[in-house]
């Protein structure tokens, strides 16, 4: 084995290691079920305190939840609408994968086992050969260095799943 699989491998068990575990599949997929509709429910619940952004699962509300986001961030007032910050990107994670749901009628919610760990599982959307992981897809959305324009979601959308 060559020095470039090795470390993929060994990045690909730690990756398993954060992820959560469950007994079987049933149990994971009656959890990310739960957890996504819960995510969603709170995120239109507190989109209710602003003009800035409405959950209509369109392309287009991507962005509007982002510049909400940057706003909240800068003001440092995640607090004023009741959430963390991360627990704020846990929504905009889910979300993220709901209009992919929405906007593509071929695209679905999977429950998948991942391959290097036993009993941890991910929770993806998957459209054709493209399946993406949205537990927690945006953390530190801050912080990422390829969001100069502050659109990622936005940009993260066409380039998965706008084909």
């Amino acid at each position: 084995m060559n020095k470039m699989s090795k470390y993929s491998l060994n990045i690909a068990i730690k990756y398993g290691e954060t992820l959560r575990e469950f007994n079987d599949k049933s149990e994971a997929e009656d959890y990310f079920i739960s957890y996504k509709d819960n995510l969603l429910n709170r995120l239109k619940v507190i989109s209710t305190q602003t003009s800035v952004f409405f959950p209509d699962y369109t392309i287009e509300s991507l962005k509007k939840l982002e510049k909400w986001y940057f706003d909240l961030y800068e003001k440092q007032s995640f607090e004023q609408v009741g959430l963390t910050r991360e627990e704020f990107e846990s929504m905009i994670s889910v979300y993220w994968g709901e209009v992919i749901i929405k906007n593509n009628e071929d695209a679905k919610w999977v429950v998948m086992e991942y391959p290097f760990s036993q009993k941890k599982y991910e929770f993806l959307v998957s459209k054709g050969l493209c399946s993406v992981s949205v537990v927690n897809k945006f953390h530190d959305l801050y912080h990422m260095q390829s969001n100069k324009r502050r659109t990622l979601l936005f940009r993260e959308y066409n380039r998965y799943f706008a084909r």
